[in-house]
């Protein structure tokens, strides 16, 4: 057990530090909501403007939001390996600056063309850097501050998206904008470099005993009371390779079920949660307000969830947060315009509950010979939805009220899917595909020993 000492101070900095990067990381993602076109009655010069892309040519102007999801899912596949090989420290500060750099670069673009292509080195790099300083945050936490890494990394992207509509506010242009929203980040890199150490669970995997020695006399009390034990869970399993994972799947068809439903799950997800926050700016109100208030209403939904998740169980609440999104984007439908704003706010609540919980979800369903891989797999295809989500304000052409009918449908259908997967409250994790297509007997095993 960790005393509250020098050895808590070495560990919440390297928690505070990893998750403050966070905040500028939700510059990054979040700044199309601004740069891209700029909202009706405002002062604010988008990159639509300045390079005249309107009537048919609006599309070009949101295809820049589509190369920088494009940049997320090559980034999320080639960078994430090299973490493994290299360490999370180095690569955490590495995409840092390079993120910092393609953004302020992107500053200076001369065309829509060249602005499309920092774009997409933006985005390459924004998924890493997210990656990385999570995975290195979450490995170096002992296991009872586990849910507050959870929490703190959710407000500090909170904090990040409140001062982005500010900037967005103080510096009504674009280029300022994508200039002072990455020139951060090199603050960011050379404080993570100065305070956070690699990851113990990185140490131990290869085997870097003196480095890891190194690391735990930081925290070791008086009595030499911390091991890695203590920070690291030790997992025997190795992971299988792709062919035989795929042999399995073949045999256990049901788990190709639960892949589909999880991707499309997570699809729905990114799309509706990208799709609410660039949307805002169309909402009657204050553009730079409405922002605010549909970034807040995340807050209590990665406080709460995670209570209610292990209370009444991960499908119960993923599903009913859909269900309730979809009511809410309906209520839109039925209510007058003074009532929209509140459905849209309830909707990104309820959104936000299931991306909060879906990572969790996706962990405790996914057997230990292929978590990795099919994790990444869902969260490479949910970029799909983060691709199409800047057109969803384009569903205004056929009727006003046809973007949130979309959204409706869509999450209604995420959580009837929902239904088909597993619960997988106070159950093991399963260690084969086998164990996952037959889910339902190891819940009802679990039950009966329970009695």
């Amino acid at each position: 057990m960790i005393s509250s000492d020098k050895r808590n101070r070495y560990i919440l900095t390297c928690i505070l530090v990893c998750g403050f990067a966070w905040a500028p990381l939700a510059f990054t993602g979040l700044c199309p909501s601004f740069v891209v076109k700029s909202p009706e009655n405002s002062s604010f010069i988008g990159v639509a403007d300045e390079f005249n892309l309107i009537g048919d040519a609006t599309w070009l102007a949101d295809s820049t939001t589509t190369f920088y999801m494009v940049g997320n899912m090559i980034g999320g596949m080639f960078i994430p390996p090299l973490a493994d090989k290299y360490g999370r420290l180095p690569v955490f500060v590495v995409t840092v600056l390079l993120m910092a750099g393609g953004g302020m670069v992107s500053a200076f673009s001369s065309s829509i063309l060249m602005f499309c292509i920092m774009r997409l080195i933006h985005g390459i790099f924004y998924t890493a850097s997210g990656l990385a300083g999570w995975v290195l945050g979450y490995e170096n936490t002992p296991l009872r501050l586990r849910f507050f890494t959870s929490v703190y990394f959710g407000l500090m992207w909170v904090v990040g998206a409140c001062f982005l509509a500010l900037l967005a506010y103080i510096l009504p242009d674009w280029r300022w904008l994508m200039f002072f929203i990455s020139l951060p980040n090199v603050f960011i890199a050379f404080l993570i470099y100065m305070t956070v150490p690699e990851s113990l669970h990185y140490l131990v995997s290869s085997q870097q005993t003196e480095k890891i020695e190194a690391w735990l006399d930081k925290i070791r009390g008086p009595k030499g009371d911390i091991t890695a034990n203590d920070i690291v869970e030790i997992q025997d399993e190795k992971s299988s390779n792709f062919k035989s994972l795929c042999r399995e799947m073949w045999k256990h068809k049901m788990f190709i079920v639960y892949i589909f439903v999880m991707t499309y799950i997570w699809i729905v997800d990114t799309f509706i949660y990208f799709g609410l926050a660039f949307y805002s700016k169309n909402l009657a109100g204050n553009i730079y307000l409405n922002f605010i208030f549909m970034s807040l209403v995340e807050a209590p939904a990665y406080i709460f969830s995670p209570i209610f998740m292990n209370k009444y169980g991960r499908k119960v609440l993923i599903s009913g947060t859909h269900i309730v999104a979809g009511l809410s984007f309906l209520g839109i439908v039925l209510s007058s315009e003074s009532w929209h704003i509140h459905f849209w706010l309830l909707g990104k609540f309820a959104i936000s509950c299931s991306f909060m919980s879906i990572y969790m979800f996706a962990s405790e369903i996914f057997p230990t010979d292929g978590r990795n891989k099919c994790i990444g797999f869902c969260e490479t295809l949910s970029r799909f939805g983060g691709m199409l989500s800047p057109y969803l304000s384009h569903l205004t052409a056929v009727h006003s009220l046809a973007p949130a009918i979309t959204l409706s449908l869509i999450a209604v259908s995420g959580g009837l899917l929902t239904l088909i997967l597993p619960e997988t409250l106070n159950t093991k994790l399963p260690s084969t595909i086998a164990e996952t297509a037959s889910r339902r007997q190891l819940i009802d095993r679990s039950d009966s020993n329970s009695n």
